[in-house]
This record gives C-alpha cells, sequence and structure tokens, in this order.
C-alpha cells in the first residue's frame, strides 16, 4: 500500500512527464525548420545517447544493463525508444495528421488492457468506463482539432500507427516493471545505449543522402535537443517512475492530458485557433481522467 507522499510523488512526476510531452509537438514543428523527419525521430539518439552515458557514469552504474534485465530493457528500448518514433514518423508520411492522434489517443487503454493480460492489478468495471469516455474524447479532440481531415491515408500508414502505439504500450510496461529492481533513470539510460547500435546507422545513412547544408535556427537546435533530451529520456523516466508507483492500468490514464496541454501550448505559443466542440472534447477528457484515479484496482 501506498502512502500519500508517495502517491503525490508518483502523480507530480507523471503529470510533469504528460506536460512536458504535450510540447513535444511544438519542439518537432520547431526542429522542421532545419532537420528532416528522420533526423527529428532517429538522429535523436545522439544527444540522447550522450546524456545517458553521462547519468550512468555520474550514478556509477555500468554502461550496459545485467543479463537478467536485458528483456525488458529491450522491450522498453524497441517500444518508446526505438519503434514509436520511428513508425509514428513513417506514418504519418502516408496519413493525415489527425488520423495518426486518434489512433494514438487510445494508448492509455491499450497499456492498460496489456498490463492487465500480463498479470497486473485488474481495476473495476466502472474504472473502464472512465477509460474509454477518455479514450472518445481524445478521439474526438484529434478529429476536430485535425480539421475532420480524415481518410486518403495509405493502408501501411495506419498499420503503422496502430504497431506504434502497441509498442509504446509495451515499451512503459516495461520500463514501469524494471524500476521496482533498478531506478527510473538507469533503465531509461540502459534503453537509450542499447538503441544506438540500430539508430546510429540509420541516422548516418540519411545524413549522407540528406545531407544538412545550412545551419540550423537556434529555434530548430533548441526543439531537436527538446525531443532528444525530455521527450526520449528525462520525460519518459518520469513516467515510467510515476506508473510504478501510481500502478501501470491507472497512472496510464494520466497520458490523456497530454493532447490538452499540446493544444493550449499550440493556442499560446503557435496562435492556432480551437472551436467549442474542441473545448467540449478537452472537458471530457478531465473528467475522465478524474473519475479513474478514484478508483481502486483488485
Amino acid at each position: 500500500m501506498k502512502t500519500q507522499p508517495e502517491l503525490f510523488r508518483g502523480y507530480l512526476l507523471s503529470l510533469i512527464a504528460v506536460t512536458g510531452f504535450g510540447f513535444t509537438f511544438i519542439a518537432v514543428t520547431l526542429g522542421s525548420e532545419s532537420f528532416d523527419p528522420i533526423t527529428m525521430s532517429i538522429g535523436r539518439v545522439v544527444p540522447a545517447g550522450i546524456l545517458a552515458v553521462i547519468a550512468l557514469k555520474l550514478m556509477k552504474q555500468p554502461l550496459l544493463p545485467p543479463r537478467e534485465a536485458y528483456p525488458l530493457i529491450l522491450g522498453s528500448s524497441i517500444g518508446i525508444i526505438i519503434g514509436f518514433p520511428l513508425l509514428s514518423t513513417l506514418a504519418l508520411q502516408s496519413i493525415p495528421a489527425a488520423d495518426a492522434g486518434v489512433i494514438g489517443a487510445v494508448t492509455p487503454m491499450v497499456t492498460g488492457i496489456v498490463a492487465v493480460f500480463i498479470g497486473h492489478k485488474r481495476p473495476k468495471p466502472m474504472f473502464w468506463a472512465a477509460a474509454a469516455l477518455g479514450a472518445i474524447s481524445a478521439m474526438s479532440l484529434a478529429y476536430f482539432k485535425g480539421g475532420t481531415d480524415f481518410g486518403g491515408g495509405t493502408y501501411w500508414g495506419y498499420l503503422a500507427m496502430a504497431f506504434a502505439v502497441l509498442l509504446a504500450s509495451m515499451g512503459h510496461i516495461s520500463g514501469s516493471t524494471l524500476v521496482a529492481k533498478y531506478s527510473s533513470f538507469t533503465v531509461l539510460s540502459w534503453a537509450v545505449i542499447i538503441s544506438i547500435p540500430i539508430q546510429l546507422p540509420i541516422a548516418v545513412v540519411n545524413w549522407s543522402i540528406n545531407p544538412i547544408t545550412e545551419w540550423p535556427t537556434w529555434t530548430a537546435i533548441l526543439g531537436f535537443l527538446y525531443v532528444s533530451w525530455f521527450s526520449l529520456s528525462i520525460g519518459n523516466f518520469m513516467l515510467n517512475q510515476g506508473l510504478h508507483i501510481i500502478g501501470l492500468v491507472k497512472g496510464a490514464q494520466l497520458q490523456l492530458l497530454q493532447p490538452i496541454v499540446t493544444m493550449v501550448l499550440a493556442i499560446l505559443i503557435l496562435q492556432q485557433p480551437v472551436s467549442p466542440i474542441t473545448w467540449i472534447a478537452a472537458f471530457g477528457i478531465l473528467t475522465s481522467v478524474a473519475w479513474s484515479q478514484r478508483y481502486k484496482a483488485k
């Protein structure tokens, strides 16, 4: 049984992570001023890898995980370090952003369902009703935010986005499970490091084909570093720790708040207009999150 201070810490870490992830869309938009999609998705492992090595050295931890931790570290790495950034980026090349947002909105629900199937605590039926409300509201938010521009994407694009969601869920489950034995930042650093042999060659090949011929803008550099250091490393470290404290099934619902954060930041920074129906969808998400956190798992 978690104490109130522990639960407060878990919620605080999770909310900071979700808020930070909400800025990822803005950062990617800024980074795209000077960097191509592969650099923004795969190339971000370079600064993240440097941060991971420094962190492990400071914590006096080995650069590679122990043998018994490899299966879950690999799951975390494939899920949130390699799979989701790569597949979602590729998907967005052939499907509308609104479609990707609708599919991505079910990530918390998928995480909860998969966690239950592999042995995590099972919440009460009313929890799933609250989670369903959140998923529907998040999909509606993505739909109206995208200007209802649906359809027209390729089959492979939709399939890639669906696998991206599944891999993201697997990555968070693997990472938060290991936090029970190792520190969250150690787990995340290992996940980043073992992904380097896969991602770095792809990035190098891409840079040889699509070289950066002009000095990037400062805003693009800041956007690139943000998605590398926060979206890939620090944010996932906080979220994995928070999910471990709160519980995977329940804590995953907090991710529904991310599109609201993105929407608010888009209004403030990108000056994007928002329709009244979008605010209704946002209210549905907030209601769902508050409702779902009331129910204890069995």
